[in-house]
């Protein structure tokens, strides 16, 4: 018999009691036959298991995470031949952080640690110990040299491992924020090994560089108050730096062109000096250039390029650069204008109908008539392509008006926004967007 259908059926009910009772019915023969979608099934349970509860969807976690264990344990059962030490490991790392007595916070982390001591050692057992670890320091206040000793002693392995950059710059920013009097020499002892492992497997693969960026990117978007300041400026610095390397990298994957190019423009957008900045925006326009080279159809690529051409403006603005600015602009126009089919495209017309707002305002003062008349004409299909489900297209239309001085317009379209959300269901509707706005105040008292 085929036991897929049945087996497929119970797992998206997670209903694991009924799955054990089919997989033991079956024959020795037919175990083997179907070992593969069997554990596949009891992995896809797991899986949406834990998403579920790194979520926080269950409502009773520890009991959820035994549950969690019982799956595992029925795999292991049916196929001894299969290893869980990480999956284990995980789970009694989440019944330390979310149980409450401190003994068994102190029992569960120590599970933990013991499966990944016999596990075999590979860098993700590797990095799991080492946050264990921290676990348990955490837990038990034990900020000891020894503690930190035996950190370590998983810690540089890891550094091998060009795949696990992230979790390890993240790693060192857990010590970082560690509540003892040591925790910046610490964070700053594991860096200095990171930051040497690094760079040598950046002299083989820049790339390297790259994922060390994105992840200080990721630190400094979430703007921990644990960082002070003056080591966040540190940090831009130093991802500037990082970047050089890979000014001119040559490559013709889109996906890669694409996480070049944010990488420098988060970094432009970190940068006080203008010139670099400046230099940071350029470089990011020529990756994403070449993405749009690479894929002209999407709206993507010319999207974000101009986002980078409107922080060029923006620089030329504050520096009385007139004709520079206006380059700037016409630039971004041409990139616009070179997508495919852009006709048909809700969020190219939005963004280019955004980019035509600022582009008067900054250059015009909201009073350039062909400008004005060409940004309204994109916001205007932006918003019959988006079937009146955004409210978006109509508020950029409403800023445009007021701030070129037409009142009465800005009113008409604020008040056929609503009636459009309105439309397709949205009852409730009613403008809250523009009432927090402070460039629609003087309007506010007749949205009502």
């Amino acid at each position: 018999m085929n036991i897929i259908p049945q087996l497929k059926e119970l797992a998206e009910r997670s209903d694991i009691e009924k799955m054990d009772a089919l997989v033991e019915s079956l024959l020795p023969t037919q175990l083997e036959e179907y070992k593969e979608e069997i554990i596949g099934a009891y992995d896809m349970v797991y899986s949406y298991g834990v998403y579920d509860l790194d979520c926080d969807k269950v409502s009773n976690p520890e009991d959820f995470i035994f549950y969690l264990l019982g799956i595992i344990d029925s795999i292991q059962r049916f196929f001894p031949d299969q290893l869980y030490y990480q999956e284990r490991g995980y789970c009694y790392q989440q019944l330390a952080d979310r149980t409450a007595a401190y003994e068994d916070k102190v029992r569960y982390i120590q599970e933990a640690i013991h499966i990944y001591n016999i596990a075999p050692q590979t860098t993700g057992i590797q990095m799991s110990m080492v946050r264990a670890l921290t676990d348990k320091m955490e837990i038990t206040k034990q900020f000891t040299t020894e503690a930190f000793t035996e950190l370590l002693y998983f810690f540089r392995p890891v550094l091998n491992d060009a795949t696990a950059i992230s979790a390890l710059v993240h790693q060192c920013f857990r010590v970082r924020f560690l509540p003892f009097e040591q925790n910046h020499y610490w964070h700053q002892r594991l860096l200095r090994e990171f930051e040497g492992a690094m760079h040598e497997r950046a002299e083989k693969n820049l790339l390297v560089y790259l994922d060390w960026a994105e992840t200080y990117h990721y630190i400094l978007f979430h703007d921990s108050p644990e960082i002070d300041p003056e080591y966040k400026t540190t940090m831009v610095t130093q991802t500037a730096l990082l970047l050089q390397p890979l000014e001119g990298y040559y490559t013709a994957d889109a996906a890669l062109l694409n996480r070049l190019g944010k990488a420098f423009a988060d970094t432009a957008k970190r940068l006080k000096e203008n010139d670099l900045q400046l230099a940071y925006y350029w470089i990011s326009v020529e990756f994403f250039t070449k993405g749009h080279a690479q894929q002209p159809a999407a709206w993507t690529f010319p999207v974000y390029a101009t986002n980078s051409l409107l922080g060029i403006a923006q620089i030329y603005h504050a520096q009385g650069a007139y004709e520079k600015l206006i380059n700037t602009f016409e630039h971004g126009l041409q990139l616009f204008s070179q997508v495919y089919n852009h006709e048909e495209d809700f969020q190219l017309n939005l963004y280019w109908g955004d980019f035509l707002v600022a582009y008067t305002g900054l250059a015009y003062d909201y009073k350039s008539p062909s400008i004005n008349r060409l940004a309204e004409e994109k916001l205007q299909l932006s918003a019959v392509l988006g079937r009146n489900y955004y409210s978006h297209p109509y508020l950029s239309m409403a800023r445009l008006a007021i701030k070129s001085g037409d009142k009465e317009k800005c009113v008409k379209l604020l008040l056929q926004c609503r009636d459009a959300i309105r439309s397709n269901g949205y009852d409730a509707y009613d403008l809250e967007e523009a009432l927090r706005d402070e460039d629609f105040r003087e309007v506010w008292d007749q949205l009502f």
